[in-house]
C-alpha cells in the first residue's frame, strides 16, 4: 500500500515538473526585452514592472522545481 501510495506522489510530482517547465518556457518567452526606441519615464516603468512582475514568478517555479526534483531523486 506505501508502496503504491509513493507511485502515485512520484507520478504526480513529475506532472507537476512538466507543467512547471511548459510555464517556466512560456514566461521565458513573455519576458520583454528592452526597447531600443527612446521611451518616456511611464513606458520604462510600465517595462520594468512588468519584467520584475515575470522574473518573480519565474524564480517562484524554479525553486518548486528544484525542490520537486529533490524529492523525487532528479537532482
Amino acid at each position: 500500500m506505501n508502496q503504491s501510495m509513493n507511485q502515485v506522489g512520484d507520478d504526480e510530482g513529475r506532472d507537476r515538473l512538466r507543467e512547471i517547465d511548459e510555464t517556466l518556457d512560456r514566461l521565458r518567452a513573455e519576458l520583454p526585452s528592452p526597447s531600443d526606441d527612446p521611451t518616456d519615464f511611464v513606458d520604462s516603468g510600465q517595462y520594468l514592472a512588468a519584467r520584475q512582475e515575470l522574473e518573480g514568478q519565474i524564480e517562484l517555479l524554479e525553486s518548486e522545481r528544484e525542490r520537486l526534483r529533490g524529492r523525487l531523486g532528479m537532482s
